[in-house]
């Protein structure tokens, strides 16, 4: 099967690539690299975590798989749960760890999904890839090394992580070392055989309670039995020419998204990095963060938020106040997947940065998504019990004339929007190819500081300055996210602020 393969690292790429040669699908492929991405991108996710994935077939209306983590019963008072910190060089960001952060994963009830309803290939098959990874091992990409040593507290604490991620003298895995996890390539043969009951119902459930009775955590056997995966209708909206598809609540990051392209529809963006581009983005994303708080945040469970999108006088009033202001002078993985049929996939799956422990017989490190503060806006532990997550993760597509066009999705917290949004400005309205939209540099406005990667001129800096905090990055940065493209021409594009990788299949 013809087609291509763009993910956050060249074996996961690979990964894909060798199913599309076995003659699997865009399915098949992309399952294939979420399998094998969290040996090869250890840091980004794990089977622990969650995540969606936006499917396009053929004559057939696109369909989202939300399998990402859901909130435990908060059933002891004080949790396993503390605050590491990491320096991304000009910004530093905090997340919480220990086993009260787990939330229920659904990774791998959601591959199991996608599966049944989507693949050709057998399951033994698709787990090939990364049964070989983590049987013979690989050696991390020095950028993948790099990011295992970035979130050092996390891996270094437990002893459970350290048998997975630690070395005979004691220090993490890094570049120079073949990396090897022999119990996740056990766990993915019994999976194959077994299905996703193996960790929901069977030994693997089983300790995972034990984790949490050992080192006060939330989630019971129970817990993880009664998770179900959630089948969304996408939100789709038109941008100018354009049809796009995304995320849908209670995930935020789709909303979000086409709110921001509402907003620039009719704004004059002028050339890239041009004043007009630069403070055009800034109010937009300033303005969807008014938005967010005023109608987003309190209603993601809602099942009408996504109408919102619909009411033009709200959309108007909201332009209005963008102009107002411009008249003031603006860990997580992704891969995507097209095949030759016309089939596209584009999945954005996380563990967060990883709770610190691992499940001994899997060697699955579990997440840490009660812990992070981007999804808990309303402090720690005050979401019902039962209901999903939100999250920023929004994979995305855009049509022509019904055709896929751009098949695109981020890393990246809360930069996962801004990522996506840039991105599709820069082909959409600057004609970039995808390598250059996607690594072309980024803005991203949060809380009133202005986040920017070079080159701008010093006239735009002293401009942005008068209205808020700038944060200057020297080069391209992690923080930024990590997009990951394909379009319908079979073309791939990919970030170079994670070392990812496109692998086409001729």
């Amino acid at each position: 099967m013809k087609g291509v393969v763009a993910a956050g690292d060249p074996r996961s790429a690979q990964a894909g690539a060798d199913i599309l040669k076995e003659g699997g699908n865009a399915y098949d492929a992309a399952l294939a690299v979420m399998l094998a991405a969290p040996i090869c991108e250890p840091l980004f996710t794990s089977l622990g975590g969650g995540g969606f994935l936006l499917g396009l077939e053929k004559d057939k209306k696109p369909e989202l798989y939300d399998f990402f983590v859901e909130v435990p019963k908060k059933r002891i008072d004080e949790p396993e749960f503390y605050p590491i910190y990491v320096d991304f060089g000009a910004a530093v960001q905090e997340f919480h760890i220990g086993a009260g952060s787990i939330a229920i994963p659904g990774m791998i009830k959601g591959i199991e999904a996608v599966y049944k309803d989507k693949c050709t290939l057998p399951m033994s098959k698709i787990i090939e890839p990364a049964v070989k990874y983590a049987r013979e091992g690989v050696y991390l990409s020095k950028m993948q090394a790099g990011f295992v040593k970035l979130l050092e507290p996390i891996f270094t604490s437990t002893k459970s992580s350290m048998d997975v991620y630690g070395m005979e003298d004691g220090n993490l895995i890094d570049e120079t070392h073949l990396y090897k996890n022999p119990h996740y390539a056990d766990f993915l043969e019994e999976f194959a055989k077994e299905g996703a009951r193996l960790f929901y119902e069977g030994h693997v459930a089983d300790e995972i309670e034990q984790i949490t009775k050992e080192h006060d955590g939330l989630i019971l056997k129970e817990d993880l039995k009664n998770y179900q995966i959630i089948k969304r209708t996408p939100i789709d909206f038109m941008y100018k020419d354009y049809e796009i598809v995304t995320n849908p609540p209670p995930s935020g990051g789709g909303i979000l998204i086409a709110f921001t392209m509402k907003l620039l529809e009719k704004y004059d963006l002028k050339d890239f990095r041009s004043y007009e581009h630069v403070k055009g983005l800034i109010e937009a994303f300033n303005t969807t963060s008014d938005f967010r708080k005023e109608h987003v945040d309190e209603f993601l469970h809602d099942e009408k938020l996504k109408e919102i999108l619909d009411n033009d006088r709200l959309i108007k009033n909201y332009c209005t106040t963008m102009h107002s202001r411009l008249n003031l002078w603006g860990n997580t993985t992704h891969l995507s997947v097209i095949d030759e049929e016309g089939n596209a996939v584009s999945v954005t799956t996380t563990n967060g940065e990883g709770c610190g422990h691992v499940v001994p017989s899997s060697g699955i490190m579990l997440n840490n998504m009660m812990g992070e503060e981007d999804l808990n806006p309303h402090g720690w532990f005050a979401w019902d019990e039962g209901i999903r997550l939100p999250s920023m993760m929004a994979p995305t597509a855009v049509l022509k004339n019904g055709k896929p066009k751009l098949i695109l999705g981020s890393a990246g917290s809360n930069r996962i929007r801004s990522a996506i949004t840039g991105t599709m400005i820069n082909n959409l309205e600057y004609g970039m190819d995808l390598n250059a939209s996607i690594n072309a540099p980024r803005i991203h406005f949060e809380k009133g500081v202005v986040c920017m990667e070079p080159d701008v001129n010093e006239f735009i800096k002293a401009e942005l300055a008068k209205h808020y905090e700038l944060q200057y990055f020297d080069d391209l940065n992690v923080f930024f996210g990590g997009v990951q493209a394909v379009d319908g021409n079979l073309n791939g594009g990919c970030d170079s602020r994670r070392g990812a990788a496109v692998v086409k299949v001729e």
